[in-house]
């Protein structure tokens, strides 16, 4: 089925609008809901997930959870189910741009900006966290902006199946190596929250220069990078203050142990190194 062919059609009782984003995963349309009386965004799942049980299941768990998570920068989850086996989430509706096309757009973020989005998406991770989630995948592409940068982030908990092995070998996870951590090209890895503040150390070190960590051909050598490459250092851009590069060296270690204890804690240390920076007496001539 092609990509937005859904448009103006029927799904349950939701009346399909309009595409608004396609990803490995489905597609999310702008929708009514003629039960609620009320315009939502419905994310549909790929069909070949949905026949795969323990997707199921693990959609339904972490749907359930997520739909609990009391916390502003996590899209609301209305309700979710099945209909004619294609599996969906109704999120609240928000107006924005992610922060992929935002930096595409306008370019990299200071570094107050920068800060103030990591610390909203570090503050829903923390949440998401303790609820028992790891969301997978954090990249800019997965972080929603409103107008004044209010931060949101979506697709949590459902981004991929158990075996996230399976997945990279399926090719599902492609557009995401660019913010995976190492331990997740290994097939008997386990992945904790870990991962995901790796993956946000990498959105760090992209909003400050624009450019994700590491630029190279191909998966294969995304691979390696993120197994071998030393953590790039931000400052190497002009304006950036010298100490985020400890921050994102910390945030991307490549044992899961020297990180970060908690993405909050990646937060605080940002916010720290731009105050730092700001009370550094200018540099003369």
């Amino acid at each position: 089925m092609a990509a937005g062919s859904r448009a103006g059609s029927r799904f349950g009782q939701y009346e399909l609008r309009r595409l608004l984003g396609v990803g490995g995963m489905g597609e999310v349309y702008e929708a009514y809901d003629t039960v609620r009386d009320r315009v939502v965004a419905v994310k549909l799942l790929d069909v070949e997930l949905a026949r795969q049980p323990s997707y199921v299941e693990r959609f339904r768990r972490e749907s359930r959870t997520a739909a609990k998570l009391q916390e502003p920068h996590v899209i609301p989850v209305h309700d979710w189910g099945e209909v004619d086996g294609v599996l969906y989430i109704d999120m609240r509706l928000v107006k924005g741009r992610d922060l992929k096309a935002y930096l595409r757009e306008e370019g990299p973020l200071t570094a107050e900006q920068a800060v103030t989005v990591v610390e909203q998406i570090a503050s829903a991770l923390d949440a998401a966290h303790e609820s028992g989630l790891v969301h997978r995948d954090i990249k800019p592409a997965n972080i929603l902006l409103t107008g004044d940068l209010f931060a949101y982030l979506v697709d949590f908990g459902i981004a991929h199946t158990e075996s996230d092995a399976q997945l990279t070998q399926t090719g599902s996870a492609i557009g995401s190596f660019a913010y995976m951590a190492p331990e997740r090209f290994e097939h008997s890895a386990s992945v904790s929250p870990s991962a995901d503040i790796y993956a946000l150390a990498c959105v760090l070190y992209e909003s400050l220069t624009g450019l994700p960590p590491f630029l190279v051909e191909g998966n294969l050598a995304t691979i390696r990078a993120h197994m071998l490459t030393p953590p790039p250092r931000p400052s190497v851009r002009t304006g950036v203050p010298v100490g985020f590069d400890q921050v994102v060296a910390i945030g991307m270690a490549k044992e899961p142990s020297r990180r970060y204890a908690s993405a909050g804690q990646l937060a605080r240390a940002a916010r720290a190194a731009l105050q730092r920076a700001a009370q550094e007496p200018a540099r003369t001539i």
